[in-house]
């Protein structure tokens, strides 16, 4: 195990069922919200040309960096096809939230949600946002912010759904 394993749910700890920091925070979320933090996150540095798969998202970063979204059983399966390229599983540092609604995710942040994917403040917490289909974008974020962030994103809704 290297020092940053820990960071790999099945590297640090297979035999143990991993639990996303939203679990809680969002139980009895309005429709509409959802924790999205069990999708695999691969942090790819170097050459980001061909890395799309079939069941994979690609959001480049820059010209030599990308992150690699894909369902959770498949993390260790691409990591270890792009070993060679500089990955590492980063999706236990990583929170999400999927959202219903461009008036919500307005109400969250000032970012151009023309010009998503986008990284900047959703609710002062550094995230990247993606578009998702009919009307609803998934929103990543340190794990650690998740229980702040997910209390703030149910305020915001009950705020859209008052009269």
């Amino acid at each position: 195990m290297t020092h940053l394993d820990f960071l790999s749910p099945d590297l640090a700890a297979p035999e143990a069922a991993w639990r996303s920091p939203l679990e809680r925070a969002l139980a009895h979320a309005p429709s509409g919200i959802e924790d999205v933090s069990r999708t695999g996150v691969l942090e790819v540095r170097g050459d980001a040309d061909g890395l799309d798969a079939e069941g994979t998202e690609v959001v480049r970063l820059s010209d030599d960096r990308a992150l690699v979204l894909c369902d959770w059983e498949r993390v260790a399966e691409l990591r270890a096809r792009l070993g060679d390229r500089g990955t590492l599983d980063v999706s236990a540092g990583w929170a999400g939230i999927r959202l219903r609604g461009e008036t919500l995710l307005r109400r969250l942040t000032d970012l151009d949600l023309d010009a998503l994917p986008a990284v900047g403040p959703v609710a002062h917490v550094q995230a990247l946002v993606l578009r998702d289909e009919d009307d609803a974008f998934r929103v990543f974020f340190a794990q650690e912010y998740g229980d702040y962030l997910a209390e703030v994103v149910l305020d915001a809704a009950a705020g859209v759904d008052a009269p």
